[in-house]
């Protein structure tokens, strides 16, 4: 049920990643395909309403994320921030391109968090946010 409640956002960060970053919307593509080979029958039941190219998405809400770089995938791989709900004053803060950058609800954000430390603070608000990222366990390159 809740897959089908971001169907359609997760629809168009696939398809802007598609035209961002065409390799990697390729990679992802092909692993979903590894992965739904070895699945299991419960495991195709969720990849078939899965609308995404990467292998996993974290939800954080009304988290403070303190400066880190992600674990996960390679450093020529994109992830996407999605933010929403209600809030305001949230910046998105890149201290190795020393950026600090307006995050409002909405905005979605694409870069190798496993190349740039990165973080975003407190705000008031309610502040659902989407973190997609490819695994490279499932992938083979």
């Amino acid at each position: 049920q809740w897959l089908s409640m971001i169907f359609q956002a997760q629809c168009h960060l696939s398809a802007a990643m598609g035209i961002m970053h065409p390799q990697m919307y390729a990679i992802g593509h092909a692993a979903l395909i590894k992965i739904w080979k070895d699945a299991s029958e419960e495991m195709r039941e969720v990849l078939q309403v899965w609308p995404s190219i990467y292998s996993s998405l974290s939800l954080m809400v009304n988290q403070c994320s303190p400066f880190h770089l992600d674990k996960m995938g390679k450093p020529q791989w994109f992830d996407q921030l999605l933010t929403v709900g209600h809030y305001n004053g949230l910046d998105l803060v890149l201290p190795t391109l020393q950026l600090r950058l307006d995050y409002p609800p909405g905005i979605v954000v694409a870069f190798s968090g496993k190349l740039l430390v990165h973080g975003a603070g407190e705000t008031d608000g309610d502040r659902p946010a989407l973190h997609d990222t490819c695994k490279t366990k499932y992938i083979g390159q």
